[in-house]
């Protein structure tokens, strides 16, 4: 039995650092974020081997990290910056990318998506540390090249899997596990016959999130390069167009056409802002098409109609994955979708808590079932990993947070919170909320009256409306 380079903290859980959620309509979503907090705490562990102690585990329980997974644990992690350690798991992450690869806890997967910037501006926006952008710039222009350079034939060593990443005159070819996506059917299988459409959009997305880091440093060149590698990005996305299928698809290597295998993979180009609202307006209906990516639990990890699809799931043929569930709602707001993007949210929550609810053991799950109420089964038929906060927090934290309560956009920099409620009645809202050294208390009554208060003064947008929130209490 291998032997575990890290152990779970022994420090107790941090209640009062967490928001305290609101949704009087659906009780059963809090209880399932309380449940999500503590598994993530779980997963929080201490190392004497890497420079980031404690740091966030995924939930496999090996002596490996991951890229997306952190990442994305990051996207809930922000809400608790203080005692959910985020920013050390990213640390460990550049220092296993830029030193060598036989490190008692191995980095899996060197061309996992490259999602750093976004999450760094997404800190970023919540606590305004301008010495942390300053400090972390470097490492993410040095990925960003290493991807755009990276020779697969050239990079093999014994402890890691082989590199399927390649920068290519038409796009990026890739691989099923490299993507995250292990063994999607996308290409048909035959991984290394198409350039991947989220390889593209996700270069683009990384050059954009640089390029505004840089700019908020004031380092004019490092905005300027990246802003032209955004818009080149942009333009090469452009080609991933489907006008049959209404979607941005993976393209044949060879000039042969599109493969047509729906995926939720189709949204990056939205969340990276490469669509146009009219492609938007095509691609946004497929997730409420229940022979598409829509139905009782949606963004199903391929069409429902596709036949690669799977009744139980098979990991990546059919199960719900929360991290592309929650990146697919993020781009429903790129273009003012926060109506879909709130009652999609909802969907996903009814589905975990319907399976917390109805299988044993009762927890969250890896991914889930896309036609009953169980876990989505792994490759090899078992049930995929129970526990798992890890990324599949985003729905019960994140979603829960942002889309239904609705406060989906917090500055510090701006000293702004935005606030669209994700559903009309009951008492809605978030206490306890902290950002840039802020701490405010938002409550909705059930009739409709909004109640504020605050540490210090900050604009609440509640329903594109401004409000001035001073220190202490505010009604309206």
């Amino acid at each position: 039995m291998t032997t575990l380079n890290y152990k779970r903290t022994l420090k107790p859980f941090p209640a009062e650092a967490l928001p305290e959620v609101i949704v009087d309509a659906h009780p059963e979503f809090i209880a399932l974020n309380q449940v999500a907090w503590r598994q993530a705490w779980d997963h929080v562990r201490e190392t004497s081997v890497l420079p980031g102690s404690p740091f966030m585990s995924e939930g496999c329980e090996v002596n490996k990290v991951w890229i997306w997974d952190s990442c994305f644990m990051g996207m809930f992690c922000r809400y608790a910056i203080g005692a959910f350690p985020g920013r050390n798991t990213l640390d460990n992450l550049y220092h296993l990318l830029e030193h060598e690869p036989n490190q008692p806890i191995v980095l899996h997967h060197r061309d996992n998506p490259p999602l750093f910037s976004w999450i760094e501006w997404q800190y970023y926006e919540m606590d305004g540390d301008l010495a942390r952008l300053r400090e972390v710039l470097p490492h993410l222009v040095r990925h960003y090249d290493y991807l755009e350079n990276i020779d697969p034939a050239k990079e093999h060593n014994e402890w890691q899997p082989d590199i399927a990443w390649k920068r290519e005159a038409g796009g990026y070819c890739w691989g099923g596990i490299q993507s995250g996506m292990d063994n999607t059917p996308r290409g048909r299988d035959k991984y290394a016959s198409i350039h991947w459409v989220d390889a593209v959009a996700q270069q683009a997305l990384n050059a954009r999130w640089i390029a505004r880091i840089a700019q908020e440093l004031g380092d004019d060149a490092t905005r300027a390069r990246f802003e032209k590698e955004f818009e080149e990005k942009k333009a090469l996305v452009a080609a991933y167009w489907d006008d049959e299928t209404g979607a941005f698809l993976d393209k044949y290597r060879d000039g042969s056409g599109f493969c047509r295998v729906l995926t939720p993979a189709s949204y990056w180009p939205l969340f990276a802002d490469c669509a146009t609202p009219e492609q938007a307006a095509r691609t946004i209906p497929l997730l409420e098409d229940p022979k598409k990516l829509g139905g009782w639990f949606p963004f199903p990890s391929v069409a429902r109609d596709d036949p690669a699809f799977s009744d139980p799931g098979t990991y990546w043929r059919g199960s719900i994955w929360l991290p592309v569930a929650y990146m697919g709602v993020k781009s429903l707001e790129k273009f003012g979708r926060y109506d879909l993007a709130a009652k999609l949210s909802v969907d996903i929550l009814r589905a975990q808590v319907l399976c917390y609810r109805e299988f044993e053991p009762h927890t969250i799950w890896e991914c889930y079932s896309p036609t009953e109420h169980k876990p989505g089964t792994a490759k090899a038929g078992q049930f995929s990993r129970r526990d798992f906060c890890g990324w599949s927090a985003l729905g019960p934290i994140s979603l829960l947070m942002e889309n239904i309560v609705g406060v989906h956009r917090i500055s510090a920099l701006e000293g702004v919170v935005e606030w669209l409620p994700g559903v009309p009645e009951g008492r809605l809202g978030l206490k306890n909320l902290r950002f840039g050294g802020n701490v405010v208390d938002l409550v909705r009554e059930a009739d409709g009256t909004v109640r504020v208060r605050a540490d210090k003064p900050f604009k609440l947008v509640y329903n594109d409306v401004v409000h001035d929130c001073p220190a202490g209490k505010t009604t309206f």
